[in-house]
């Protein structure tokens, strides 16, 4: 389990001797003392080394155009641990049978499939989803399977009581761009109970909506 200390944002008011320093010199050593403070975090592990920049309230200013007070501001990414535990669990509550499913997770950003690792500004909004046309089915009941229906609903609730302080997440349906079109008929399905009344997007030619998961930093 990830430590929390790892998920928390610090605040450090950096401190420098302003006497007989002239505003120019007061700015460069400014931005000396707050790119050393910020190596030092990451180099301890106290921050993610991917991170965003504001100078001046400047996104992506260099620290040396600092006009002393300032601030310079860093705002650091954490996701690589959150979607390596998103897909972790996804992957282990999947059902088994071929492992097509469990393998075809996969991670989108701005409607763009990214890799896993891929380096993600803080205020990313992140999508994880599977594209296999049978993942509604396994996500309302209807079809057999080794495991409960439900994979990115009880993916919600994991992933929230691990990051909860530091994500918003929620499962929704949303569109893929080479989406599966229905075919056939809908039928009640394998579980008991489940709906026979049809929606749109459960008809014959319907494009059909994925189950995914949305994801995003608090704050950000």
């Amino acid at each position: 389990m990830a430590r929390a200390s790892r998920f928390e944002t610090f605040d450090r008011d950096i401190q420098i001797a302003t006497a007989g320093l002239s505003p120019e010199a007061i700015s460069a050593e400014l931005a000396r003392v707050a790119i050393a403070e910020r190596e030092r975090v990451i180099r301890l592990g106290e921050a993610s080394p991917i991170y965003d920049t504001f100078v001046n309230g400047v996104r992506g200013a260099p620290e040396a155009s600092v006009k002393a007070p300032g601030p310079i501001v860093y705002v650091f990414s954490y996701w690589q641990p959150i979607i390596e535990f998103a897909l972790a669990y996804l992957r282990k509550r999947s059902p088994v049978l071929s492992g097509r499913y469990a393998a075809s997770h996969m991670v989108m950003v701005g409607g763009q499939v990214m890799r896993p690792d891929a380096p993600l500004s803080a205020d990313e909004e992140v999508t994880i989803v599977s594209d296999q046309p049978y993942s509604r089915k396994i996500e309302t009941g209807h079809m057999k399977m080794s495991v409960p229906r439900g994979v990115y609903d009880d993916a919600v609730r994991q992933i929230q009581r691990r990051f909860g302080a530091v994500i918003s997440v929620y499962d929704t349906q949303i569109l893929l761009p080479n989406g599966y079109f229905l075919k056939g008929v809908f039928r009640k399905g394998y579980r008991p109970g489940a709906r026979t009344s049809l929606r749109k997007d459960t008809r014959a030619g319907a494009r059909m909506t994925y189950p995914a998961l949305i994801m995003k930093l608090k704050g950000s």
